[in-house]
């Protein structure tokens, strides 16, 4: 291997270890968001929304995996039907169980450790190119990994909406029974 080379592939694993440093604290962020509400208000579904905070915390850990893992022909590492069950273009279909949530959970951080180790392994030579809803084409894990902190991002917001109108609601429930 080459200089050139070796400096490139330094530059890619110093960028992915930020990568990864930034979805580990919006994960971590997230979580926190989740701890300060019960397993109920985490699974309401406020007027004008089409889903809740379990399930968007759920599909960005699912969705790392298909962006990764699937895309790139390599085996998931949680089971596929806890892929596919928070995909993109499902919704929740049903009550989520603090043991379902915790699964995911327990999942968010290693999963960022394996996909480091299994893009360091190099598994990821068969990586099957998509374009996003964004309009953005990912060609290899690299540029997967790069969009799911992304991603994850914009969950974590939408997710922020969600705690606040789920609030909101209460608050009014709560008032209305004042009366």
């Amino acid at each position: 291997m080459n200089t050139l080379t070796r400096g490139k592939k330094y530059l890619q694993c110093k960028a992915m270890e930020f990568l990864l440093e930034i979805a580990k604290h919006t994960r971590s962020n997230f979580i926190k968001l989740m701890d300060g509400l019960t397993i109920e208000q985490l699974n309401v579904i406020p007027q004008g929304y089409n889903n809740n905070i379990a399930w968007n915390f759920a599909h960005i850990v699912a969705s790392q995996q298909t962006l990764c893992y699937v895309r790139g022909h390599v085996d998931t590492r949680i089971p596929l039907d806890r892929v596919t069950k928070y995909q993109r273009g499902t919704s929740p279909q049903g009550f989520i169980s603090e043991e379902e949530l915790g699964f995911y959970k327990d999942h968010a951080f290693k999963l960022l450790d394996d996909v480091k180790a299994d893009v360091e392994a190099e598994l990821f030579g068969n990586y099957e190119q998509v374009t996003t809803l964004f309009g953005v084409t990912l060609s290899n894990v690299n540029d997967a990994v790069a969009y799911f902190v992304t991603h994850d991002n914009l969950h974590y917001g939408y997710a922020l909406a969600l705690r606040r109108a789920v609030l909101k609601e209460l608050f009014a429930e709560q008032l209305a029974t004042v009366k």
